[in-house]
């Protein structure tokens, strides 16, 4: 039962009424307001479903599959955090009561990655489904904004195949998704997004509606990624010059422990998991002091430029700044090799070891997982749960037959 939402999302042309039994979230759309004004329509989920429908308006079919899914995904997961980031105010100025959702679309996005990675779907799906609903309310407003080159860039470093085109299309199917006085302003303004994209396409020497920004090297893009808004996108810094590290990112169980001896039988490798049983703490402890302990042997390897895998579970953002970041100081190449598997698969393969963390801890730390963005590491692996890889991005197919580390 669990994935009857899923298989219906991805059949297209899903009727709303049935969705609603199968849509873990759609009771609380459905009993969440808008704003009068700007979407007359109604409730979240009347919203969402005309979205789903303008959406299959523009003949998916001509897309491949896999973008035809990431957009029927994103529509009915764009607004899925509009009911816990609702706020209703009276606005003295315009006599009326505001509904606002701030912040719903990063949120949504991550509700997206979690449970379609849990769903058991493809991570690089699930990658394009987080960035278009990321980046949903974004392209209207870019051309009040300055630095919209980087902006074009950018999104085409959080996608795997989605394109420009795919977030322009599935955002005018937001537009007229809504019964709103400014729907015809908004699509005004996407097209004129286009026309930005398709000027700055010259300068890149590639259609940017359709292919990412043509980095020359996955530093390039790295450099370009973690650097200020005004950056150059057509630089060319040197190769890093120190060590190359290998980080790995997964729930507990989900397997990193076996791929650190398998995939990297001859690198050192700096667990916090060893690292907390020497100095026993216990995984419920405050793990201030393991961190501390691994950063320290983590700097002994980099000082001498030596390879090595770094062991934990890596899975937001700030946490993994904490290694990258270092790393990257120390001008090493930065590998992720992501474990993405579903939670249940990780709370099965945990509940099986002689000593099984809580799963209440599992589940917490499920709930802080992010994808790894372009401005973390020069390559990202994704790993299934046979073991079985492939590349995110900043690999190419001769790179990919060069690098030692085992498929």
């Amino acid at each position: 039962m669990a994935l009857d939402w899923l298989q219906a999302a991805l059949a297209g042309h899903a009727d709303p009424r049935e969705m609603r039994k199968l849509f873990p979230w759609a009771e609380a759309m459905a009993a969440c307001p808008q704003d009068s004004l700007y979407h007359a329509e109604g409730d979240v989920w009347t919203h969402t479903g005309m979205v789903a429908a303008r959406l299959e308006e523009t003949d998916l079919s001509a897309l491949p599959r896999h973008r035809q899914d990431a957009l029927r995904l994103a529509a009915w997961f764009h607004d899925v955090a509009k009911p816990e980031t609702t706020e209703i105010t009276w606005s003295e100025e315009e006599k009326r009561e505001r509904v606002r959702q701030p912040y719903h679309a990063p949120k949504g996005a991550l509700v997206a990655w979690q449970a379609l990675i849990d769903a058991g779907c493809d991570p690089l799906l699930a990658r394009d489904v987080h960035a278009l609903v990321f980046w949903h309310q974004r392209p209207t407003h870019m051309l009040d904004q300055k630095g919209a080159l980087s902006r074009i860039i950018r999104f085409t470093t959080e996608t795997s195949a989605t394109t420009w085109a795919d977030l322009l299309r599935f955002c005018a199917s937001d537009q007229r998704g809504r019964i709103s006085p400014n729907v015809a302003d908004g699509l005004l303004d996407l097209e004129l997004v286009a026309e930005m994209i398709r000027e700055e396409s010259v300068n890149a020497g590639t259609d940017l509606l359709e292919e990412p920004w043509p980095f020359a090297t996955p530093e390039s893009r790295l450099r370009y990624c973690r650097g200020p808004a005004d950056g150059s996108p057509f630089f060319t810094p040197q190769a890093p010059g120190g060590s190359r590290v290998i980080i790995l990112s997964g729930l507990p169980g989900s397997g990193k422990d076996f791929l650190a001896r398998t995939a990297f039988p001859d690198l050192p490798v700096v667990s916090l998991d060893v690292i907390r049983e020497e100095m026993k703490v216990k995984p419920t402890d405050d793990q201030g002091r393991v961190r501390q302990a691994g950063l320290a042997q983590a700097r002994v390897h980099l000082r001498q430029k030596r390879d090595f895998v770094w062991n934990a579970t890596c899975l937001s953002r700030s946490v993994r700044q904490k290694i990258s970041g270092l790393a990257l100081d120390y001008d090493a190449r930065v590998e992720y090799h992501a474990l993405d598997v579903p939670l249940a698969v990780a709370q099965e393969r945990n509940a099986r070891r002689s000593e099984p963390l809580p799963a209440h801890v599992i589940e917490g730390l499920a709930l802080k997982r992010e994808p790894i963005g372009a401005d973390e590491a020069h390559e990202v692996w994704s790993w299934n749960e046979a073991l079985e890889r492939r590349p995110v991005f900043g690999t190419c197919a001769d790179q990919a037959e060069d690098d030692p580390s085992p498929a």
